[in-house]
């Protein structure tokens, strides 16, 4: 088996078509001119069976596990949720965040959502929501369901700003127990990658 091993220094300058570079935290490539780009190295986490919660109104993983990142870098996500139940007719919102041992120097992530009345496979939407969030705080993205048969979809991209490495966590947080527990329906997905040092602009490529 062969092993290639490349160690960390300053990209060159200027970028030179073809190149292959490391600059930890990130990997870069020059395919065309002197065009660098970063090549991402994604953490990714997928279920492959629904994930049963709690029926409480305290915060809950997604996917049961978190992802451990590095200090002092900048990292970019996106993430798609998808939560099912079929009993309990209490109203509830649904609010997401992260939760983990590091610490975050900033964060910024777009969220679209979802809900529907019903635990078909196949929804079309019937509430959507589009906005932003700029906090690791649980921040409600849905508006209030009733009804037994519920389904919510939640999509989210954005970036993160680490300072202390650690364990950071997908959660979210029912405003009241509905009285019957959400799962996280299979095929739920959670990816992450590094794109920078933190501290100041993230900067790759031929920006001016």
């Amino acid at each position: 088996m062969s092993i290639l091993v490349l160690t960390s220094d300053t990209l060159s300058s200027p970028a030179a078509v073809g190149q292959i570079e490391y600059s930890s935290p990130i990997f870069a490539a020059t395919p065309i001119g002197t065009q660098r780009g970063i090549v991402p190295t994604q953490q990714y986490y997928r279920l492959n069976a629904d994930l049963v919660g709690a029926n409480v109104n305290t915060a809950q993983s997604v996917f049961g596990v978190g992802v451990t990142l590095s200090s002092s870098t900048v990292y970019a996500f996106e993430a798609v949720y998808a939560f099912s139940k079929s009993a309990g007719v209490t109203s509830n919102t649904i609010a997401i965040g992260f939760a983990g041992t590091a610490t975050v120097h900033n964060i910024l992530y777009d969220v679209i959502t979802s809900i529907v009345n019903s635990t078909s496979t196949v929804n079309i939407n019937t509430t959507q929501t589009v906005g932003y969030v700029n906090t690791t705080a649980a921040t409600v993205v849905t508006n209030a369901v009733g009804t037994a048969n519920a389904t919510s979809s939640v999509v989210i991209r954005g970036t993160v700003s680490v300072n202390a490495g650690g364990t950071f966590i997908p959660q979210y947080t029912l405003s009241a127990a509905p009285g019957g527990a959400y799962s996280t329906v299979a095929g739920s997905y959670f990816l992450i990658y590094p794109i920078g040092a933190s501290g100041s602009a993230t900067n790759v490529g031929t920006w001016a």
